[in-house]
């Protein structure tokens, strides 16, 4: 049997491509970390991560600020200064009294009406009638008795000479 060169040289080329191919994977593995042996010795020293000291400052500021508010569920607030001196009771403060509406005109006839003013507007009522929050209890020649929930208002007719 004779030897071809070119039979010989395509096998020793795929080899040759194949080692080189080999040995860069090889060592790209080496560099990324995938490869290294298992370190035996443990002798090298830890890296102490930068942060601990400052945790520790934190919590020893906190330990501090707990001792001092430890019972005072409120103790993030700052309490306000104490008065020194008598306690004077205050004054309870009485609300002003709602506004009424104002009776314009009473109109007296078999079917009595009244007309009236309330929160700038005017409303012809009757016996018996609901306007705003109020209910017309009754309609007389001098007065108009409204209900606003269990307060009566009484409004007079007002006066001609006055």
């Amino acid at each position: 049997m004779k030897m071809d060169a070119r039979n010989v040289v395509a096998p020793l080329l795929a080899l040759v491509v194949l080692a080189m191919v080999f040995v860069q994977t090889s060592d790209a593995m080496r560099r990324s970390g995938a490869w290294r042996a298992k370190v035996t010795n443990l002798s090298r020293a830890h890296a102490e991560d930068p942060y601990v000291s400052l945790d520790r400052q934190i919590a020893e500021s906190r330990r501090a600020d707990a001792a001092q508010t430890a019972r005072d569920p409120f103790g993030f607030v700052q309490a306000a200064p104490v008065a020194s001196g008598p306690v004077r009771p205050r004054k309870p403060v009485v609300p002003p009294p709602p506004p009424r509406p104002q009776l314009t005109a009473i109109v007296w006839d078999a079917d009595p009406r009244a007309l009236v003013h309330w929160n700038d507007r005017d409303y012809t009522i009757r016996t018996n009638d609901l306007f705003d929050v109020f209910r017309v209890i009754s309609i007389t020649r001098e007065q108009v008795v409204l209900q606003r929930g269990s307060e009566s208002v009484v409004l007079k007719r007002p006066n001609q000479g006055d």
